[in-house]
């Protein structure tokens, strides 16, 4: 049996969420507190259970107020499991009915084999138990409704029979636990109780409290058994003459709760149980023994906070050595720690002066790499942790919370490596937070979790990521899934800056699940604009906004970006030429050559520049790099790139006097386009200069190159700039006031979820 569908209802913080389409390695990912964990948790407690083969669990995993979604108790968690069956599973139950009810052969005969098992638990919290409320035979496409075929429904069980069962197994419980308290009377308390009737035989006024006898019990006797069965024996106690008149009484309370033990166990149901073959008093057996086969799935659950691996597991890998067949396992064991983590381990018996164990055993130690496993790192420990429970249990179903626990990332990779590869013998389901798990493979079955009012679940679909995404752009398909909005910048350095500014004015981006692509240039912008990216994200509904330096940009050049973009995504082109334009302080500037200069001589007191000199350095700045502003504007109008006319070059013939002449009839053209930008060099560059010109006294700090001009402030000051490194530590330095309006008005509304859908 495989797991194929997984739908939960009413739990912690789930209203109702369904995992479909489940494979063999699958990812539930998502924010902290988004409700990961609730959905392995529940996986778990479904086959809890169902754990003793039953219909009833007396003592489910959970069952509290808190437990229910909103603490509306009145309404029952519900977990709906629907499996793959192999054909062997088929017919096992086929033949299991048609043994039980003969005259249903040719209904079973009839059903298609392509069926699933969908089995549902409700767990109730007044009383608190849990109970099979449906099992059925299904088709792939009713995996998600609850209007199964009639004919297809193998049990249906409702809430007042399911109470009257659990009531019956609660008193069978009791009275066998009753029982076994009575039978646990031990001889020294006999010959305890029989000294108090001696003493009361030779004294007839001697008096002893009905609780004595609770004294010379077992201890736990008192506190455990029945409140109604105490009394009896404390009466029994009173009114005994003798010892043996008193243990006569006792057999006898024994001796009934045996037989009506016995009674309970063979009373009939009152109610009924709707089955395959019509209602029934009982529960068929084939229910109880398809029960047992999904029980008989072994399920290991490894929870976020995982008990440090220690003596137990030493003592397992030492007991390999001496027990036939166990130096391969050991073995295998020990190749596959050292292929995943590079570390090799080992156990053996302890030094004489830790022998001893609690129990008497011979203690037992690992190495990990000739050191013992307690001195070694965490990442080392957890990820030992989660291989060694894997072989030693061999689960059908594995569930991990968070494996990615204290793992460097490539240990995080591997690990990931390691759970997929066992994935031919066991089901796996992980929650994380970590996105290697998403970029590093090629992932099916990812489902992103996210909570508003509750908890969501959404299947991602990779192949159509895949496919519209093109590689090359290097966009990593974590970033089309985990966030909710998506700011394009042109570099690194342009996050860092916008998130320094976020956090300055106190502007959430991580609560508004807001990611950054680096586009490596505006030169890049067509790649990542192109239509399939955009609808893609658009279809998610993500939020899209990119953000463009001015440059020497003019405003037709800004309306074609725009109508490239089209309704899919905002464009924003900044004011000013570049984001270290913004930068440009005097207050922050000061601030910033001062931290360098400290940092060049920590133990110097330096000298701080005043407001005045760094107005001034950033004045000279300017005008030095007048001449860079007007080239950079020359070059953008001359030096655009010529294409040859590709429509003109590829058409038809292809023989070579044609595929030659088309050529050099596009040589030619690019030629004179060369040569009429040649022609008018010096009127380009005349007009450059009367348009900088006009604009400089009022705009000349937008107009030069932003990372340009910082440098050579720091420069006269004794200092460098460094784009990549200090554009950052110089945005950390701005206060509130120090950030233009432009600034603010685009932080703020990335943070607040703003653009287009």
């Amino acid at each position: 049996m495989r797991v194929e569908t997984i739908r939960i209802r009413h739990f912690r913080s789930i209203s109702e969420c369904e995992l479909s389409n489940c494979g063999s390695f699958n990812v539930v990912i998502g924010k902290n507190n988004s409700g990961k964990s609730n959905i392995l948790s529940a996986i778990n407690a479904f086959f809890a259970c169902i754990s003793e083969g039953n219909v009833i669990a007396l003592h489910p995993p959970f069952g509290k107020g808190i437990d229910f979604f909103k603490k509306e108790i009145d309404s029952p968690i519900e977990i709906t499991i629907t499996f793959e069956l192999s054909l062997a599973d088929r017919d096992a139950l086929i033949r299991d009915i048609v043994n039980e009810a003969p005259q249903v052969k040719h209904a079973v005969d009839g059903l298609d084999p392509s069926l699933r098992l969908s089995v549902t638990v409700n767990i109730q919290s007044k009383p608190t138990f849990g109970f099979v409320r449906m099992i059925a035979l299904i088709s792939r496409e009713q995996s998600t409704k609850d209007d199964f075929v009639q004919e297809r429904r193998l049990m249906e069980l409702n809430l007042s029979t399911a109470i009257e069962i659990q009531g019956g197994l609660s008193l069978v419980e009791r009275q066998s636990k009753d029982i076994e308290l009575l039978q646990s009377l031990q001889p020294d308390a006999s010959r305890q109780i029989r000294f108090y009737f001696d003493r009361r035989k030779e004294d007839p006024d001697f008096k002893m409290s009905p609780n004595i006898i609770f004294d010379l019990l077992p201890n736990k006797f008192s506190s455990e058994i029945s409140r109604d069965i105490t009394r009896e024996i404390q009466n029994s106690f009173q009114e005994a003459s003798s010892i043996e008149e008193f243990f006569r009484s006792y057999e006898n309370i024994t001796t009934r709760l045996k037989e009506s033990l016995a009674r309970t166990k063979e009373e009939s149901l009152k109610g009924r149980v709707f089955t395959f073959s019509g209602e029934e008093s009982s529960i068929p057996a084939y229910i109880n023994n398809l029960l047992s086969e999904v029980a008989n799935l072994k399920v290991l659950y490894l929870k976020e906070r995982r008990k440090p691996i220690g003596r137990e597991e030493a003592s397992k890998l030492l007991s390999l050595k001496i027990t036939r067949g166990g130096p391969e396992v050991l073995r295998n064991i020990q190749e596959t720690v050292s292929a995943l983590l590079g570390v090799q381990i080992d156990a053996f018996e302890s030094e004489p002066t830790r022998v001893v164990s609690r129990r008497g055993e011979t203690d037992a130690e690992m190495d990990i790499d000739n050191f013992l496993a307690d001195v070694n790192g965490s990442g080392i420990r957890e990820a030992l942790r989660i291989i060694l429970d894997v072989q030693f249990e061999e689960p059908d179903i594995l569930l991990i919370e968070e494996p990615e626990i204290y793992l460097h990332p490539s240990l995080e990779i591997s690990m990931m490596r390691y759970l997929k590869r066992i994935t031919p013998s066991c089901q796996v389901f992980i929650s994380t937070h970590s996105t290697n798990f998403l970029d590093t493979g090629e992932m099916k079955n990812v489902y992103l979790v996210s909570k508003v009012e509750s908890t969501q679940i959404q299947h991602l679909d990779y192949e159509e990521a895949e496919s519209d995404i093109p590689r090359e752009l290097g966009i990593r398909l974590s970033s089309l899934f985990m966030f909710d909005s998506l700011v394009f910048v042109e570099g690194p350095s342009d996050e860092d800056v916008i998130r320094d500014w976020a956090s300055t004015l106190k502007v959430n981006l991580s609560q508004n699940n807001v990611g950054f692509i680096h586009m490596g240039g505006v030169r890049n912008f067509t790649h990542y604009a192109a239509e399939t990216t955009l609808a893609f994200l658009t279809k998610r509904r993500v939020n899209m906004l990119f953000i463009i330096d001015k440059d020497e940009k003019d405003e037709a050049e800004i309306e074609r970006l725009r109508e490239l973009i089209g309704g899919s995504a905002r464009v924003k082109v900044l004011e000013r030429r570049e984001l270290e334009n913004y930068l440009v302080s005097s207050r922050t500037i000061a601030k910033f050559i001062q931290f360098k200069r400290q940092a060049a001589n920590p133990h110097h007191s330096l000298e701080v520049p005043t407001e005045a000199e760094i107005r001034e350095a950033i004045d000279k700045a300017a005008e030095e790099l007048k001449g860079v502003a007007i080239a950079k504007r020359v070059a953008r109008v001359l030096c655009r790139p010529i294409y040859p006319n590709r429509d003109n070059l590829f058409n038809e013939p292809y023989d070579e006097t044609s595929v030659t002449s088309r050529i050099l009839e596009e040589l030619e053209n690019m030629r004179e386009r060369v040569q009429r930008c040649e022609g008018n060099v010096s009127r380009i560059y005349a007009d450059q200069v009367t348009e900088v010109n006009n604009q400089w006294p009022t705009h000349k700090l937008s107009m030069v190159p932003g990372d340009l001009l910082l440098d050579h402030v720091c420069r006269q000051l004794g200092v460098r700039f460094k784009k990549e490194v200090d554009s950052a530590r110089l945005a950390s330095l701005m206060t509130e006031s120090d950030i233009p309006n432009e600034i603010r008005q685009i932080v703020e509304e990335i943070g607040s979820g703003g653009g287009s859908r």
